[in-house]
């Protein structure tokens, strides 16, 4: 009887610290924000190749960027996490279903899909996000910071030749010193990149094309 006495008290003395510990969890989940990069493409497609189909795998995100939680630069060499401010998905994954849809959007391909699709791909897309965060190190002039570098494949299975190999930058204004004025801008930036990469792959499927219609010697 005693010692079942014993682990009684035992219980209820650790009971205060166990909803104490439970209430700040709790607490700080509360207080944690989430948030979704967006980029809408704006106007109608443009020429559909109709018979390309486009793959994009997942894009792969530099180890000090591939977190959910949001990064600033708050000096040259010195960046932050905001463990209460944090992307919903992975930014790899957020970012290459961005892109997708706006590929999707742009006409340039009969199809676009991703890479579990059991489609025969013409052309496959893979991108590496080498920088994503808030710039804070001009206090008077912050900015939301994005580089993505896209290869662009072609031929049969996809892997054959490079078709297009660019790295883009965008760095867009951030009207104020908070989370969201962060996601806001760089919002804007993908979308500045999405609309360059664009139009480079419409120039490179219609040099693609006119290579193909060339008679042969």
């Amino acid at each position: 009887m005693t010692r079942i006495r014993l682990r009684w008290l035992s219980s209820f003395a650790l009971l205060p610290f166990i909803l104490t510990l439970s209430g700040c969890l709790q607490s700080e989940a509360a207080d944690r924000k989430y948030y979704i990069v967006e980029a809408k493409r704006e106007g109608g497609p443009t020429a559909v190749h109709s018979d390309a189909t486009l793959r994009v795998r997942r894009f792969n995100v530099d180890e000090a960027y591939a977190t959910r939680q949001l990064v600033y630069r708050i000096e040259e060499f010195r960046y932050e996490s905001d463990y209460y401010h944090q992307f919903l998905v992975l930014p790899g994954l957020m970012i290459t279903e961005k892109t997708r849809d706006w590929l999707a959007d742009s006409g340039l391909f009969g199809r676009v899909s991703s890479v579990g699709s059991r489609l025969e791909s013409t052309y496959m897309l893979e991108g590496n996000v080498i920088k994503l965060y808030g710039d804070f190190t001009d206090k008077s002039a912050p900015v939301a910071v994005m580089e993505i570098r896209f290869f662009l494949l072609a031929g049969a299975d996809a892997n054959e030749t490079v078709a297009l190999s660019q790295t883009y930058k965008a760095a867009s204004p951030v009207s104020d010193r908070t989370a969201e004025a962060v996601v806001e801008s760089l919002s804007k930036s993908l979308a500045e990149i999405l609309a360059h990469l664009e139009a480079d792959l419409q120039k490179a499927l219609a040099a693609s094309t006119d290579s193909t219609k060339r008679p042969g010697p």
